[in-house]
C-alpha cells in the first residue's frame, strides 16, 4: 500500500509540473497550506516517514511564499506544488499508520492463536 501511494504522490508531482498555470499561485499557497493544516490534524507530525514529508512541505511553501515576495510566481507555482504533493502524501502516511497497527496486531493475535495449543 505504502508503494501505491507514494506513487500516487509522485504520478501527481509529475502531472502538476507538466500540466498548464491554470490556477494562481496565491490560490495555490492556500491550497497548499490546507493540506498541510490537514496532515498536522491527522498526527502526521508523529509517523516518521509523514513528518518528513511535512517538514518538506513546509519548508517548500515557505519558499514559495518568499518568491512570491519577489513576484516570482511561475517558480512559487512549482514551489506550491511540490509542497502540496508532499503534504498530501503525508497526510496519506498519517491516515495508514493507525490501519497498519491494527493490522499488526491482528497479525500477532492470529500468529498466538496458531501457537496455543487446542483445549477441549
Amino acid at each position: 500500500m505504502r508503494k501505491a501511494i507514494v506513487g500516487a504522490a509522485l504520478l501527481l508531482g509529475l502531472a502538476g509540473c507538466v500540466s498548464v498555470q491554470r490556477v494562481a499561485p496565491t490560490q495555490e499557497l492556500v491550497s497548499s497550506e490546507v493540506t498541510i493544516r490537514q496532515a498536522e490534524e491527522a498526527g502526521a507530525e508523529q509517523v516518521p516517514e509523514a513528518a518528513r514529508h511535512l517538514r518538506w512541505a513546509r519548508e517548500q511553501a515557505k519558499e514559495a511564499r518568499r518568491l512570491l515576495e519577489k513576484n516570482k510566481r511561475e517558480q512559487a507555482a512549482l514551489f506550491l506544488q511540490r509542497a502540496e504533493a508532499d503534504a498530501a502524501l503525508a497526510l496519506a502516511l498519517a491516515r495508514e499508520a493507525p490501519a497498519r497497527a491494527e493490522a499488526d496486531q491482528a497479525r500477532q493475535r492470529m500468529q498466538q492463536l496458531q501457537q496455543s495449543p487446542v483445549q477441549q
